[in-house]
């Protein structure tokens, strides 16, 4: 009788300690949900205009057939994790769109850590340049920051509680988007007091 007691008990409290559980993982999806929320609207609304003066914005125009969801024929974003398909049909593709020879980039979307490089160019940069240099370096940022993480990426057919990819610590500190969710809108091209040409990301997730 007292084994018997014993184990019920035992079971008992393994269920209760499994609700517990689930409970906290449910709360940590739910906050984490929240600060996505909030990141996501921090990100739309950040202020570029400290870069300098805004000298053009650069548009992509990628031909598609699906004039349902597109009426004007056009997909105004370039995919960044596997551009190749998009950069076939893209308008105006060779198209000169900044003259100088240097330009600094900033990244900062989904990254907790900025991450600013440098392009050059003997002869300006055309769109698919720009397309091509800003995936390689996005590719580049995430493998980056899974060796460096203690905290791993975990795969998106084993997130439970959230589809978001999860925030992992390493160098960059990347928040809730695997690169295949992240497409480059436009591009804002700034002018620095001091003559630099810098590029922000307008980055659609």
């Amino acid at each position: 009788m007292l084994y018997k007691l014993l184990v019920f008990v035992f079971i008992l409290f393994s269920f209760s300690c499994q609700i517990k559980a689930q409970e906290s993982t449910d709360t940590t999806a739910n906050n984490y949900d929240k600060i996505l929320t909030q990141r996501e609207k921090d990100a739309a609304a950040k202020k570029t205009d400290s870069l300098g003066s805004l000298i053009t914005k650069i548009d992509f125009k990628v031909k598609t057939d699906n004039l349902t969801d597109f009426e004007d024929g056009f997909i105004h974003w370039v995919e960044l994790e596997n551009p190749e398909k998009d950069l076939k049909k893209l308008t105006d593709k060779d198209e000169v769109v900044i003259t100088a020879n240097k330009v600094t980039v900033i990244i900062d979307y989904p990254l907790t850590n900025e991450c600013k490089f440098e392009l050059t160019s003997t002869n300006g940069f055309t769109r698919e340049q720009l397309v091509n240099d800003i995936s390689n370096k996005y590719h580049e940022i995430y493998k980056e920051e899974e060796a460096t993480a203690v905290v791993k990426t975990v795969p998106a057919g084993q997130r439970t509680t959230t589809y978001n990819r999860n925030q992992t610590n390493g160098k960059y500190g990347i928040w809730g988007h695997d690169l295949a969710d992240l497409a480059l809108d436009h591009i804002l091209v700034y002018k620095a007091s001091n003559g630099d040409i810098i590029l922000s990301l307008d980055i659609d997730s």
